[in-house]
C-alpha cells in the first residue's frame, strides 16, 4: 500500500510538470505572436493620393496638375523666328502697313465697291510709279471673279502679319533702300458659315524718302 501511494505521488509530480511546460509554451507563443501582430508589415503597400473626379469640387473640371500641362501651354504659342530680322524696324513697319491695306477687303453691303479699293488704300504707303498704279488699277479677270464670290457671301477679308525678314538670296538693306518678305495670315469671314484661314506672302522693294519715312516702291514678283 504505502509503495501504491508513493507511484501515485510521483506520477501526480510528473503531469504537474508536463502542465507547468505545457503552459509556459502557450505563454511564450502568446506573448511572441502579440508583439508580430502589433507590427505594420514591411511591404504595406503607401497609399496613394485621392485625385478629384472632374466636377468633384462643383466647378466642372478637376484642378489642373501643372507639370502636365506646362508643354501644352508652351506649343500653344505663336513660333518665335530663330533670329531676330536683319531689316530695320522704321522699315519692317512700313511693310506692315501696306500689307495690311493691300489684302483686306470688305465685300458686306456699303464697304468697298470692288476689289480694287484695297490696291488704292495701300497706295497711301508707296511712292513713285507704284503709287501712280495702284490708284489707277483695274481689277483683271481672277479679282474680278474673286470679288463676286465675296460679294455673294458678303465676306470681310482682313490681314494678320505674322513675321517681316529678308527674302532669301537679296542683299542686305542700305540706309535709303531694301526688300522685305511679309508673312502674312488672312482670313476670309463670310456672313454666315465658318471662316476660311490661309497663309500667304508678298516680296516688297522699300525706298526710304527725304522725309525719313519709308514707302514701298515695288512689287518684284507681283
Amino acid at each position: 500500500m504505502p509503495i501504491s501511494e508513493a507511484k501515485r505521488a510521483q506520477r501526480g509530480t510528473i503531469a504537474l510538470f508536463i502542465a507547468a511546460a505545457v503552459l509556459a509554451a502557450a505563454g511564450v507563443t502568446l506573448l511572441f505572436g502579440s508583439d508580430d501582430a502589433e507590427r505594420p508589415a514591411a511591404h504595406a503597400p503607401v497609399p496613394s493620393p485621392t485625385v478629384p473626379s472632374p466636377g468633384a469640387d462643383g466647378r466642372g473640371s478637376a484642378t489642373p496638375d501643372v507639370t502636365a500641362s506646362a508643354p501644352a501651354a508652351q506649343s500653344s504659342k505663336a513660333p518665335v523666328p530663330a533670329t531676330p530680322s536683319p531689316l530695320p524696324a522704321p522699315m519692317q513697319e512700313a511693310a506692315r502697313a501696306f500689307t495690311l491695306a493691300w489684302s483686306g477687303h470688305d465685300a458686306r453691303p456699303g464697304k468697298d465697291a470692288s476689289y480694287g479699293d484695297a490696291s488704292r488704300r495701300a497706295a497711301a504707303y508707296t511712292a513713285g510709279e507704284l503709287t501712280t498704279e495702284l490708284r489707277n488699277r483695274a481689277s483683271g479677270t481672277a479679282g474680278a471673279q474673286q470679288w463676286l464670290r465675296w460679294k455673294n457671301g458678303q465676306v470681310q477679308v482682313t490681314a494678320e502679319v505674322l513675321h517681316v525678314t529678308l527674302p532669301d538670296g537679296a542683299p542686305a538693306p542700305t540706309r535709303d533702300s531694301g526688300f522685305a518678305r511679309v508673312i502674312y495670315r488672312v482670313t476670309e469671314k463670310p456672313a454666315t458659315g465658318p471662316s476660311v484661314t490661309s497663309e500667304q506672302h508678298v516680296a516688297l522693294k522699300l525706298r526710304r524718302g527725304d522725309d525719313g519715312t519709308w514707302r514701298v516702291v515695288g512689287l518684284p514678283n507681283a
